[in-house]
Formats: C-alpha cells, sequence, structure tokens
C-alpha cells in the first residue's frame, strides 16, 4: 500500500492522468444513456397521448424495443473499444514505473496489483463523472419524439440495480484490460524494463475473420428482401423483429467483429510493402513503428474502420426509409402509423451513427495519445539527436492516414455487399449512387475527426519529445 501511495504521487492526479479518466467518464456516460434510451421504449406506452389499440394491435412496441436493441448492439463493439482504449492509456502510463519496481526486486504479484489498482482508481473516477454526465444528457435526449410521444427524461432514469452492474462491467473492464495489457509484456525484470514484445500480423486473427464473412455473406443470401422488417406483412410485429435479430442485427455484429480480426493483418501488409518502397525518412520511421505494433497501429484507424461500415450497411436502409417517409407523406393521413414509423425509424438511425461518430472522436484523441506515450522514449531520443519535430509529426500522419484509407475502402466494399444481399431484389441505382456519396462522405468525416485527434495532441507530443528519456 506504501508503495502505491508513493506512486500515486507522481501519476495519479499528473495531466496524463485526465486522459484515460475522460475516456472512462465517455465511455460510462454513452452506455448508460444508449440503456437508458432502450428501458424508456420499453415504458413510453404508458403515456395517454399514445394510440394503444393500434399499437396493441400491430405489435408496434415490440418493432420499436427490437429496433434498439438492435442499435444497442451494434454500438456495443465500439463502446467497449473506448472503454478498454482508456484503460489501456492508463497502463502505458505506468509501465516503466512498474518495470523499475520489478528491476529492483518487485514480485510479480505485487506488479500486477498494482497494475489492476491503478486502472480500478481510473475507471471508478471515471464512472462517478460518466453518471453525473448521463443524468444531465437524459433531459435532451429524453425530449426526442416516437410514435408522436417524448420518451421523458424520467423513463430514461435507470434503477440504482442497473447502474451498479454497468459500474461492475467497467470495473471489470478495466481490470481485464490492464491484465492483458501485462500479459503481453515479459515479466522478467529486463523484458519489463524494456517492454520486449513482438509484433503480430495476426495470421489467425485473419483467417477467423475470413470464415466470419464467408458465413455472414451465407446467412445474408437467404434474406427474402427489407419487406421482412415490416410489421404490416404476415406474422406481424414478431416476425419483423425475429428478422430483425437474424438479418440485421446478427450479421452487423459478426461482420464488426470480422473486421476488427482482419484489420490487424491488413495494416501489417501495408506497412510491409509502404517500408520496402518508401525512401522517406518520415514514412520509414512511421511504417516501422507499425511493424512494432500492427494491433496498436489497427486501434488508431478502426474506429473510422468501423464507422464507415455502419454508415455503408444501414445506408440503403436510411434512404429507403426517407424515401418511403416522402411518400407516406403524400399519402397523407392514411398512411399515418406507417409515417411515424418511418419517421421514427429515421431519426433513430441518425442517432446511432452520430453516437459511432462521437465515439470515433474520443477514440481517436486516446489511441493517438497511448501512441505517442508508448514510443516516448524513441521520440525524445530522436529529438535530442536533432531530428526536426516537423517529422517527428509527419511520422505521426503516415501511421494513421495511409491504412485509414486502405481500411475504410475495404470497409465499404464488406458492408454495401451484404446490405445488397440482405435486401435480396437488389439496390436500384438511384439508391446505390446515394450510397457511393454517403460512403465518400463517412470516409472523409472520419478522416477529419482522426485529423482533429492528431491536431488534439499536438502538446501531448511537444511534452513528451522534449522530456529526457529517464524521466518518460
Amino acid at each position: 500500500m506504501q508503495i502505491y501511495a508513493l506512486l500515486a504521487k507522481r501519476t495519479l492526479w499528473s495531466s496524463q492522468a485526465i486522459l484515460p479518466v475522460l475516456a472512462f467518464a465517455a465511455s460510462s456516460a454513452l452506455f448508460l444513456t444508449v440503456a437508458g434510451g432502450v428501458q424508456a421504449l420499453s415504458t413510453w406506452l404508458e403515456h395517454a397521448n399514445v394510440d394503444h389499440e393500434m399499437i396493441n394491435l400491430m405489435g408496434i412496441q415490440k418493432l420499436y424495443m427490437g429496433l434498439a436493441w438492435v442499435a444497442a448492439l451494434v454500438l456495443i463493439v465500439p463502446l467497449f473499444t473506448l472503454g478498454a482504449s482508456a484503460a489501456r492509456l492508463s497502463a502505458r502510463r505506468r509501465d516503466e514505473r512498474l518495470a523499475s519496481l520489478r528491476l529492483i526486486g518487485a514480485s510479480t504479484t505485487l506488479i500486477v496489483g498494482l497494475s489492476v489498482a491503478d486502472a480500478l482508481v481510473y475507471s471508478l473516477v471515471g464512472f462517478v463523472i460518466g453518471l453525473l454526465l448521463y443524468l444531465v444528457l437524459i433531459f435532451p435526449f429524453g425530449a426526442l419524439h416516437f410514435m408522436n410521444v417524448p420518451l421523458g427524461a424520467e423513463n430514461m432514469l435507470l434503477p440504482v440495480s442497473v447502474i451498479f452492474y454497468c459500474f461492475l462491467g467497467c470495473m471489470v473492464l478495466a481490470a481485464l484490460s490492464s491484465l492483458f495489457g501485462l500479459a503481453k509484456v515479459s515479466i522478467s525484470p529486463l523484458g519489463v524494463r524494456t517492454r520486449a514484445k513482438a509484433g503480430s500480423a495476426g495470421y489467425i486473427a485473419l483467417g477467423i475473420g475470413v470464415v466470419l464473412v464467408i458465413a455472414v455473406m451465407i446467412l445474408a443470401s437467404t434474406s427474402k428482401g427489407f419487406s421482412m422488417f415490416s410489421p404490416f406483412q404476415d406474422g406481424g410485429a414478431d416476425s419483423a423483429i425475429k428478422n430483425l435479430a437474424i438479418f440485421i442485427a446478427l450479421p452487423g455484429l459478426l461482420m464488426m467483429v470480422a473486421i476488427d480480426l482482419i484489420g490487424t493483418f491488413l495494416v501489417w501488409a501495408y506497412a510491409k510493402i509502404r517500408v520496402r518502397m518508401t525512401q522517406k525518412a518520415s514514412v520509414l520511421l512511421g511504417y516501422r513503428a507499425v511493424l512494432e505494433s500492427p494491433r496498436g497501429a489497427w486501434r488508431q484507424v478502426s474506429g473510422v474502420a468501423l464507422s464507415t461500415f455502419l454508415v455503408t450497411f444501414f445506408g440503403p436502409i436510411l434512404i429507403l426509409a426517407g424515401e418511403m417517409n416522402k411518400t407516406a407523406k403524400e399519402v397523407g393521413p392514411a398512411a399515418g402509423p406507417f409515417m411515424t414509423i418511418m419517421s421514427d425509424m429515421f431519426q433513430g438511425m441518425l442517432l446511432m451513427l452520430f453516437f459511432s461518430y462521437l465515439l470515433i472522436t474520443l477514440s481517436a484523441v486516446l489511441n493517438q495519445s497511448a501512441a505517442i506515450y508508448e514510443r516516448g522514449s524513441l521520440y525524445s531520443s530522436l529529438n535530442m539527436m536533432g531530428t526536426p519535430t516537423r517529422m517527428l509529426q509527419a511520422s505521426r500522419l503516415t501511421v494513421v492516414f495511409g491504412p485509414l484509407v486502405l481500411i475504410s475502402v475495404v470497409s465499404a466494399l464488406l458492408g454495401l455487399p451484404l446490405t445488397a444481399l440482405i435486401a435480396a431484389q437488389g439496390l436500384s441505382g438511384e439508391i446505390l449512387t446515394k450510397m457511393f456519396g454517403m460512403t465518400f462522405g463517412a470516409i472523409a468525416l472520419g478522416l477529419a475527426l482522426v485529423y482533429v485527434g492528431l491536431l488534439a495532441t499536438i502538446p501531448f507530443m511537444r511534452q513528451v519529445t522534449h522530456k529526457p528519456v529517464s524521466a518518460l
């Protein structure tokens, strides 16, 4: 305990501690908000202004709950990634100091205990801040209307038991990420001090990812078209919910996992090719860093890749919902329920994409900070030898934007055929044209957000670069 107190004086309350705490706060707040939205949709039928007869007849509440769970499941992957990134950043900050303790004789048990305790403290503080932020967010999000009725902030307020389970989940995620971080480092004294770990191309993950892609495409090919998701078809809302789970939620979730598995290999292969071809020092420096840690480089671009897939996958559905909503408005009052459902679906999908891009921005800042801290000793050494700061910044841009464009295009190429298979009858030329526009827009937006993340970490880069190596 005395050792932890001594470490805490230098690490817990430093300026570098702010980012992991804020990241835990953001992931906690967003997760609680999404969970609150799902709960609100399960209780908003009690509102007096809802047409209970129409809803009971068509099973609309079941459909809305199904759509809410689809959105929640799709957002689980980026939310988990953000939380894990926060834990990794907190781990990077104290690797060197824990390694020094190991060198002077501290036991492996003590090192692991200090590592987990450090991550849990940041997670605890972050969750408390996130909880307070969630209590503020329920008011603007509670004002959103579904079935022409506001969700209500009181309906988005989760029970204490659910909040407690979310808290436990945050703690477990922090502890596991910390342990996995240590597992990648040799626990021998010299190995820990030098953070000896080998970069992996991820061949096994590549194989699993390819199998998943093939399985998802085969599943999607059995779809009978978007009409399966309408509560107005035979089988009503129950059939629509089942089809949503099988042909939207499951393929979307599995394909996101597949992209995450394949991404490391693609980034590694791209870096391997560029290292052999380049003659620029900044490019060589950047891609050598990628080859040292392909998984770390993938984390810096994974958020944009997953969000590009989401836009491409849900884009045709979003366009069709907008078109049907326009048609329903032209029909008039006779299409009332249909118009309302299409309008609500359109609003819900925009919300999901908003959350995903918000997570991109947060992840970009976090992962860039972790990458800077991980290579801080190298940057400091190069700076002391006279390497221009501009070259170091250029190497960071190289590491991020080259793989980013590649993996975004791959994500789009996986998302569009998947949606076309689910549509069954194919996509019209007009929808495809709009889809290409949305895809390019999604990639451009992702590039811009990551660039914002790079700009936000420039002060941190300067701070690390100008520190003596022994201080890192």
